[in-house]
C-alpha cells in the first residue's frame, strides 16, 4: 500500500470517528468541519495526537432581546404549589390560600394554634376547596352531624359541598370566648357569603358557631366545630316559617278527605 492510500485510510477513519462523536454528544456543535480535525504533518507521517484539534465547541449562547420572553412565564410560580401560591383565600382575607386557611387545611400544627375565628375562615374555605378531611378533622366528636362511619360521611359532605354556588367571602362580626383550660368555651359569629353559579344570584346567612377543645390526643388540641346556630343575614329576606307550610299541609289533606 502506497503512503497516498495510507493516509487516505487514515482521514476517512478520522473522519468517520469524528462525525460520530459529533452527533453522539449533546455538547459538541454540529458544525465543526472535517478541515478542522487533521493537521497535515506531511505525507510521510501519521496524524499524532497533538495535530488533533478539540471535538468539542460550546454552543454559542443567544442573547436574548429585551422584551421578548414570554408572558406567561413572567408570572411562573416558584414556591412549588403552582397557582395556588398566588390563589386568593376564599374566606376573602385579601391573602394568599396557601398564606391562608391552606396552612390550616395542610399543617395540623399550624391548625392546632390557630384561633376559633381562623378556624371558622378554615372550615369556609375547605369548604370551597373541597378539603373534606379538614372539614371532618375539625368536627368535634360531639356534634350532632359526627359520624363513626368516616366513608359515609365523606360520600354525605361531598353531596353537599356547595358545589353550584361559588364562596368568597366569609365575614367575621363577634368572637367571644368563656372558661379556660380545656373548659374555654368559643363562639364566632360569622356571615358566609355565596354566588349561584347559574344565576349570579348573591345569598347568605349568618351563623354563630360554638368551638371546644376535645383535648389533646385529637387534633392536638386545636378547636373544634360543637354546634352552630344560623340566622337570616343582614339584608337577605326572612325564610318562609316550617310552621306556616305545615298548617299549609294539613289544611289541604283535610280538604282532602272531605272530599
Amino acid at each position: 500500500m502506497g503512503r497516498n492510500g495510507f493516509r487516505c485510510i487514515v482521514l476517512g477513519l478520522l473522519a468517520h470517528s469524528s462525525m460520530s462523536f459529533i452527533i453522539g454528544s449533546s455538547q459538541t456543535s454540529p458544525l465543526i468541519s472535517l478541515k478542522s480535525l487533521v493537521i497535515n504533518n506531511g505525507p510521510s507521517s501519521p496524524p499524532s495526537s497533538s495535530s488533533i484539534l478539540p471535538l468539542y465547541a460550546k454552543k454559542s449562547s443567544k442573547q436574548k432581546k429585551p422584551g421578548t420572553s414570554k408572558k406567561k412565564n413572567q408570572y411562573a410560580s416558584t414556591s412549588g404549589f403552582g397557582g395556588a401560591a398566588t390563589a386568593p383565600c376564599p374566606c376573602g382575607s385579601n391573602l394568599g390560600y396557601v398564606k391562608c386557611c391552606g396552612k390550616l387545611h395542610k399543617d395540623a400544627n399550624a391548625y392546632a394554634k390557630a384561633t376559633a375565628e381562623q378556624v371558622v375562615r378554615a372550615r369556609y374555605s375547605a369548604y370551597a376547596k373541597r378539603e373534606i378531611d379538614f372539614i371532618i378533622g375539625s368536627t368535634h366528636p360531639l356534634n350532632k352531624a359526627f359520624m363513626s362511619d368516616i366513608e359515609h360521611w365523606k360520600k354525605t359532605i361531598e353531596m353537599n359541598c356547595y358545589d353550584n354556588f361559588e364562596l368568597n367571602s366569609c365575614e367575621i362580626v363577634d368572637e367571644s370566648y368563656e372558661g379556660a383550660g380545656e373548659s374555654e368555651i368559643a363562639k364566632v359569629k360569622f356571615v358566609a357569603e355565596m354566588t349561584q353559579l347559574d344565576s349570579r344570584e348573591q345569598t347568605a346567612f349568618m351563623e354563630t358557631s360554638t368551638f371546644e377543645r376535645a383535648g389533646k390526643h385529637i387534633a392536638k388540641g386545636a378547636w373544634l366545630y360543637k354546634e352552630g346556630l344560623i340566622e337570616t343575614a343582614p339584608g337577605m329576606p326572612e325564610p318562609k316559617e316550617e310552621e306556616e307550610s305545615e298548617d299549609e299541609d294539613k289544611e289541604e289533606s283535610e280538604v282532602t278527605v272531605e272530599e
